[in-house]
């Protein structure tokens, strides 16, 4: 068999984008479990380039074995396709297994067993198709140099089809099965023109691990009743009824609003969606409440809807902004928000430097799982929104609870970054301990009187006194942490840690009430 060059260099621009979809689809598959912290980004970038690092090795060496056999690349292009085919199958059986890990731990593994092998036999294409390529030496390097080209140019093209397009409208499952699909179906279909019956095998393989992960369902226990579930630009999002373990004395049912295994919103279901069962919740609109009716507010990150409901009652104008499209429909669909709510698409910051409006209060409750997007809360970030804060308006930021030692420098940072931006800040903490609790930053360029402030929701308690609530700044030692900027962005560094005990706590809680079966 002698393939025309035309075919291995198309071979060579499909395995560039399947590694990009592999490296995509893997950060993915790992957020569920363990979050989308830097930690998790590191660990999927260093053992991309690790398996492409086994794979060129092997491929060197097999090429040299079997020099200028054909049927070398298709045996590992198969390879490569059954292997991404498989990543949905084995992400999910080894992430269970390894959940229970650290989180640097858990996703190291994991990796190496459901990403790692289609990288390996990926990295290993190019090296074997350079020496299909070549018959003399004096043309390897343009050989060389034409396939790492063409491969590149295919990761590039991918990477922007699947973040911008295939991933937020497909999710990850689809994609990984349709790409493993289009690596291996054309060599199998080479190997079975030259009578290689093996190709049948592998043939009748991809079909059936296809089929039935394409058709596989999820079981849950009885009393975990999914209602919507996706993967997209956010990661996996569900909304789930499921008792309020923990969180009240009778278990009572709520409706969830699940996004990569953290509970972003949490409401009665006997209270017709409108209440939040988190006593938490009602934080925001005790210290909003200070401003009169009519006052304009931008919530950045829409999570349910909880928010946009209790400002509208408290008869605020609304706008707000949210990345994921999803989280739109699910509020609206499934949470009940008002569908004439101004919810516009877009990043927060990208939507704060453009838009022409001003407002009496900004919102700040971007929480991605346990992440916070950090090119939010920087010095020109704080200069950006203050071109769109009203004189006597204010900023309200949700944060993590820790504020004490190491864990607590993120916050810390946070904090000192509203205090160089020139506003006056005050840290509003709600019950519990710092691992249970949020902190919410009012900065604004006046000093805010909470004497009044009051606001008041069936079955909680009201607020009686939000002074009681406020920390002492005064006694908060800033010297060893510094004020974010653009430029040095280090807020992700010094929330890693907050981040991963976070996210291990909300594993913990879900594998002991709401395990898969």
């Amino acid at each position: 068999m002698n393939p025309k060059r035309s075919l291995l260099y198309f071979l060579s621009f499909l395995e560039g984008g399947s590694v990009m979809i592999c490296e995509l689809v893997g950060a993915k598959m790992l957020a569920p479990f363990f979050g989308t912290s830097l930690y998790v980004w590191a660990a999927a970038l260093g053992l991309t380039l690790g398996g492409l690092t086994i794979g060129y090795f092997l491929g060197g060496r097999l090429s040299a074995k079997y020099a200028h056999d054909v049927r070398l690349l298709y045996y590992v292009l198969i390879g490569a396709g059954l292997f991404l085919v498989l990543m949905p199958v084995t992400s999910d059986w080894v992430m269970k297994a390894t959940i229970d890990m650290n989180l640097q731990t858990g996703a190291i593994l994991s990796l190496l067993v459901f990403m790692v092998p289609p990288l390996i036999f990926m990295g290993m294409t190019s090296p074997i198709i350079i020496n299909l390529l070549t018959k003399d030496a004096d043309r390897a390097g343009n050989s060389a140099g034409n396939v790492y080209a063409i491969s590149t140019l295919g990761g590039i093209l991918f990477t922007f089809l699947m973040g911008f397009y295939i991933i937020p409208e497909f999710g990850i499952t689809k994609p990984a099965i349709i790409a493993g699909c289009s690596v291996a179906v054309l060599p199998i279909i080479f190997l079975l023109k030259a009578k290689q019956k093996m190709a049948l095998l592998f043939f009748g393989m991809l079909l059936t691990l296809s089929a039935w992960k394409y058709n596989y369902q999820t079981a849950y226990p009885n009393n975990y009743k999914v209602l919507y579930e996706s993967e997209g630009i956010l990661g996996q999002v569900k909304v789930v009824d499921l008792p309020s373990f923990q969180i009240t004395p009778t278990a009572r049912i709520g409706r969830g609003l699940i996004v990569n295994n953290t509970l972003q919103t949490y409401v009665g279901v006997d209270n017709d969606f409108q209440y939040s069962i988190w006593n938490w919740a009602n934080y925001f609109p005790t210290a909003a409440s200070i401003f009169p009716k009519g006052s304009k507010v931008l919530i950045l990150g829409l999570g349910g809807g909880t928010i946009v409901k209790q400002f509208n009652r408290m008869g605020f104008e609304v706008d707000v902004v949210e990345i994921d499209k999803r989280i739109r429909d699910v509020s609206i669909e499934f949470f009940k928000m008002d569908p004439t709510t101004n919810v516009f698409i877009d990043d927060a910051r990208h939507f704060v430097k453009t838009v022409d409006k001003q407002y009496d209060i900004i919102v700040y409750d971007t929480f991605l799982s346990e992440s916070v997007p950090e090119h939010l809360l920087t010095l020109e970030g704080f200069e950006d929104a203050r071109r769109i804060l009203k004189p006597n308006g204010m900023i309200m930021a949700n944060f993590y609870g820790y504020l004490k030692g190491d864990i607590g420098k993120a916050a810390r940072a946070v904090f000192k970054t509203f205090l160089s931006s020139g506003f006056k800040v005050e840290i509003l903490a709600t019950p519990g301990t710092e691992a249970t609790r949020n902190l919410i930053f009012l900065a604004s360029d006046d000093e805010k009187d909470f004497l009044n402030a009051a606001y008041e929701e069936p079955g909680f308690d009201k607020i009686t006194n939000l002074y009681d609530h406020l920390l002492d700044v005064q006694q908060l030692k800033l010297d060893d942490v510094e004020a974010l900027t653009d430029e040095k962005p280090r807020l992700s560094k010094l929330y890693a840690k907050a981040a991963m005990e976070w996210k291990k706590s909300y594993n913990a809680y879900y594998k002991k009430h709401f395990s898969i079966q």
